[in-house]
């Protein structure tokens, strides 16, 4: 095998590029999630038959209705905007627990700090798209859906499974690197070899044919 009878070239060559990759993708930072929850409760005050008041929409169309419409809001270019101006990350999600009225905020970046600042900011770009665009039917808050946080943000596990996938790939490139370059290494070995043999049987065509077989005598 070629990476066996070249072990001189290969050995080194592996352990540098081996090496250099790890070293190169160890750098890549681990990532960090940050994560909070929150529930819509609809208004809670008792309406008055004798003396109604302004129609509030989100009021009639139920919370889950509502959830999905925050979802929308929460990720429109003027959120992602407020997000990237206050240094935060733009890598966040807001999603409903299946058909409930429970949201979940979570946020992944390289800096747990700025993790847990991009969920606490999302969480007050909510509240406030809720209460602006119920304010044209009532300022009241019994009268508005409203939120409630169930969890505070908080940071997750930490993830590394983005080094480790580097790492991975970084190590198998590199492994693959070095066998190319044995072969091409070995390749133009070989040829050198080769065109030496040609010259020497040129300029000396006598070393090519067999000569005669000398026989020493041993005397007694």
């Amino acid at each position: 095998m070629v990476l066996a009878r070249r072990f001189y070239i290969t050995v080194p060559l592996a352990a540098i590029t081996i090496i250099g990759a790890y070293s190169y993708t160890h750098k890549t930072a681990a990532e960090y999630h940050a994560s909070a929850s929150m529930v819509l409760i609809g208004p809670t005050a008792v309406q008055d038959r004798n003396n109604p008041g302004p129609v509030n929409p989100f009021a009639g169309i139920g919370t889950p209705t509502v959830a999905t419409a925050i979802q929308v809001d929460a990720t429109s270019p003027r959120s992602m905007s407020e997000v990237i101006a206050a240094h935060n990350s733009t890598d966040f999600g807001v999603s409903a627990v299946g058909r409930t009225s429970v949201l979940s905020i979570t946020a992944t970046s390289h800096d747990p700090r700025q993790a847990l600042s991009t969920v606490a900011q999302v969480i007050g770009i909510v509240q406030g798209d809720l209460v602006a665009r119920q304010k044209p039917y009532t300022t009241q808050p019994t009268q508005q859906v409203t939120t409630q946080v169930l969890s505070a943000p908080q940071l997750e596990a930490l993830d590394t499974k983005a080094r480790t996938r580097a790492e991975a790939i970084g190590i198998g490139s590199a492994i693959v690197v070095t066998i190319l370059l044995v072969l091409v290494t070995d390749a133009i070995l070989a040829e050198r070899q080769r065109a030496r043999r040609r010259r020497i049987s040129v300029e000396d065509p006598d070393l090519d044919e067999p000569g005669p077989q000398r026989t020493s005598v041993v005397r007694s």
